[in-house]
């Protein structure tokens, strides 16, 4: 009698629970109805379609260096690449009827209501994947009963204007499986490290049970939790006869992901991912390509309309990284160093930072922007305002002067003493002996540039710079100018000193070559914009003279085997920068050595030697230019022969000293023997670290010289 009451009891309560269901589920089975009949149209399918997708950045071989996204870091592929194992398992535990309903499921909704009134709350929502995209895309997350009969009328909507295979692909790549991932790709990717049609069954079932609860069911954070929503997810594709129990039982005993596969650091990476690594989007090369896409009007009108571009409009960016040149730029930059100096120079803060450019086309092919990203963010090699730039910014002085008419053989006074109103000290003084151009280059004697700057006029030194693409601040008076007072970056100068072997030549760095949206449509292409910096000749002499000073000069550190180079060493004052920049046929580098932090302050010496830019940067530029040389296979490409002079070496004379008197040249008449030096002219033999060019005489040159007491760089060597 007893369990004959129980019985009945039983019966009167679920009768109750299921009148009380009726009574909720009949009238909003009719506002559905109503919803549907009447309607507002077609659903507009761009909202369900415009999910955020990453982007991915390629470099110029094609291959993948970054990927770009926000919070959803999601890679849609069709339905069709997507095995069964995944479909299979979502549905059976996210919708087992789904190719059967009309985009609602009423037995499901009976039993979430039944729940829903013995729990006194909304617990269940009996949702089928159709209702579910809907929720996501077009409705809130609030668990209230209007809301799901929104839901509901929708799905049914929806249903009508996309087949189930469309509704099921745009679900399983829009919902939410933990870490970042969004879609079954990028979930793939990220706890197995392969692509999602590898997928096996244990694989499927765990990222079917995640969709419920993705953070408490994580299998890296919660392996326990995982575990056991793993396996019910196994027993629901048993219950629907998608696998056998003894298959379950195999797939229970596979073990769980312990890390992520994609986006780590190669340390942190589980050994058994798979290949793919889908690299992490933080590099400066990368990050200057960010900064430059979120500052184009090409990409929205406005900042977040661009970031959403950047970050979320699945945009395919083609850069101009070689990464040949950009392994070879690293390795350089790390291993240069031998390791007692490089625990010397860590230790002082001293780094170097370099860029180079081809030099044809002016696409930045490698970049190391200082110590490394992860720890200095800040990138010396493109950020303005740049560095000082020592003696390379004499290759500008020798530019101007080849304008102007000088030739490689014409000799160029030493170190005087010029007055210098309204600054301090006054007069200005340096140092430095003379002789033809092309040995005062090779000596890179501050005397004689300082003097032939003022031969030449320094505001026709600023002029030859800003055409070559030298965007600083200059001060014209500044008679110190020649000597790299001003700060420059790196980038800059090998955008600007790759003109000289493009034959005068100037093509702007560029990083981007084109960028196209999710369907392959070209949003940006970057078009070439070739100026004439400067004559095909003054730029073939240029080459000549900076070719001499690797092989003879300064520069002797960054010879290469196989390839012809030139360039020029830079050190300032104190030796707080120095540089090496230079040019083989292709390429043009610009190698920087500081300390970033200081901004200022001297690198002092450096396994017991003083810096210069002849020392580490010079050997840095070799270092990596050889390896791109060997790596690539280059043939040796010689220099261009210059046009022969018409005339031999003379007192260069210039726009600022049209007879050359400052250098040495007799005046006509006694009238015009002031210049600007502040001693007496007088007959001496020139002498320099490197000899003259062939042409020139080996006799006595008349030349002016200066005894001096005071230099504005004392103590910095010849550079």
């Amino acid at each position: 009698m007893k369990k004959l009451i129980q019985f009945g009891a039983a019966i009167f309560s679920g009768g109750v629970i299921i009148a009380v269901a009726m009574a909720i589920l009949i009238p909003s089975i009719a506002r559905i109805a109503s919803a549907v009949e009447g309607g507002d149209g077609a659903i507009d399918i761009s909202q369900i379609q415009d999910y955020a997708v990453r982007s991915q950045v390629f470099a110029s071989d094609g291959s993948l260096i970054a990927t770009l996204h926000g919070a959803e870091n999601r890679d849609p592929v069709p339905l069709s690449a997507m095995p069964d194992t995944i479909k299979d398992a979502v549905l059976s535990v996210e919708d087992a009827q789904f190719y059967e309903h009309i985009g609602i499921n009423l037995r499901g909704l009976v039993r979430a209501l039944v729940q829903n009134v013995k729990s006194g709350q909304v617990e269940q929502g009996g949702s089928t994947i159709t209702q579910q995209l809907v929720k996501k895309a077009l409705l809130s997350d609030e668990r209230v009963l209007n809301r799901k009969t929104k839901e509901a009328a929708l799905a049914i909507r929806l249903e009508g204007q996309l087949s189930k295979d469309e509704i099921l692909e745009l679900y399983l790549n829009t919902i939410y499986f933990g870490n970042g991932a969004y879609g079954v790709q990028a979930a793939t990717e990220t706890y197995w490290g392969k692509p999602v049609s590898e997928l096996n069954w244990a694989d499927s079932a765990l990222l079917a049970s995640m969709i419920s609860n993705p953070v408490e069911n994580d299998p890296i954070l919660h392996p326990k939790k995982a575990k056991e929503e793993r396996k019910l997810a196994l027993d629901r594709m048993v219950a629907n006869g998608v696998i056998t129990r003894a298959q379950a039982a195999e797939y229970d005993a596979l073990p769980l992901p312990v890390g992520r596969c994609t986006g780590v650091a190669a340390g942190f990476r589980p050994a058994d991912c798979g290949a793919i690594t889908q690299p992490p989007e933080e590099s400066y090369f990368v990050e200057e390509v960010k900064q430059q896409l979120l500052a184009d009007t090409r990409l929205g009108a406005t900042y977040e309309e661009r970031y959403a571009q950047v970050f979320g409009g699945g945009l395919q960016i083609h850069t101009t990284l070689d990464p040949i040149a950009q392994n070879a730029a690293q390795d350089a930059h790390d291993n240069t160093f031998p390791s007692s100096v490089r625990a010397e120079a860590d230790s002082k803060g001293i780094t170097t930072a370099m860029v180079s450019v081809e030099s044809a086309t002016g696409a930045v092919r490698a970049l190391v922007g200082g110590p490394g990203f992860a720890d200095y963010k800040y990138d010396i090699a493109t950020h303005e305002p740049g560095r000082q730039t020592g003696s390379t910014f004499k290759t500008f002085v020798i530019l101007t002067a080849l304008e102007q008419g000088v030739l490689p053989d014409d000799i160029v006074g030493g170190g005087g003493s010029w007055p210098d109103p309204g600054s301090t000290p006054n007069p200005y003084v340096i140092t430095g002996g003379g002789g033809t151009l092309t040995g005062v280059t090779a000596a890179s004697s501050n005397g004689a540039f300082v003097r032939l700057g003022q031969t030449v006029g320094l505001e026709n030194v600023v002029y030859t710079a800003q055409r070559l693409g030298v965007s600083s601040q200059f001060n014209s008076r500044a008679k110190s100018m020649p000597l790299g007072v001003f700060d420059v970056t790196p980038l800059e100068m090998a955008s600007a000193y790759s003109a000289i072997p493009n034959g005068g030549v100037r093509e702007p760095s560029y990083f981007i070559d084109r960028v196209e949206d999710r369907t392959g449509k070209v949003l940006i292409q970057h078009e070439a914009n070739p100026t004439r910096g400067v004559s095909w000749q003054s730029a073939c002499l240029a080459t000549q003279i900076l070719a001499n000073n690797v092989q003879n000069g300064t520069g002797t550190n960054a010879q290469l085997n196989g390839q012809s180079a030139a360039g020029k060493t830079g050190t300032t004052e104190s030796n707080t920068n120095t540089w090496f920049v230079g040019f083989t046929p292709k390429l043009t580098t610009a190698v920087w050595m500081g300390i970033p932090a200081e901004g200022t302050k001297p690198m002092g010496n450096l396994g017991g030697r003083e810096q210069f830019g002849g020392l580490w940067p010079a050997t840095i530029w070799h270092n990596y230019n050889q390896a791109y040389v060997d790596q690539t296979k280059q043939k040796r490409v010689e220099f261009p022969t210059c046009a022969a002079p018409t005339r031999a070496g003379k007192p260069a004379s210039g726009a600022s000293d049209p007879y050359g008197i400052l250098n040495g040249a007799q005046p006509d008449d006694s009238a015009s023997t002031s210049s600007t030096t502040s001693t007496t002219r007088r007959t001496t033999t020139t002498t320099s670290r490197s000899t003259t060019s062939s042409s020139s005489t080996s006799t006595t040159t008349r030349v002016p010289r200066t005894s001096t007491t005071t230099t504005i760089d004392p103590g910095v060597p010849i550079n």
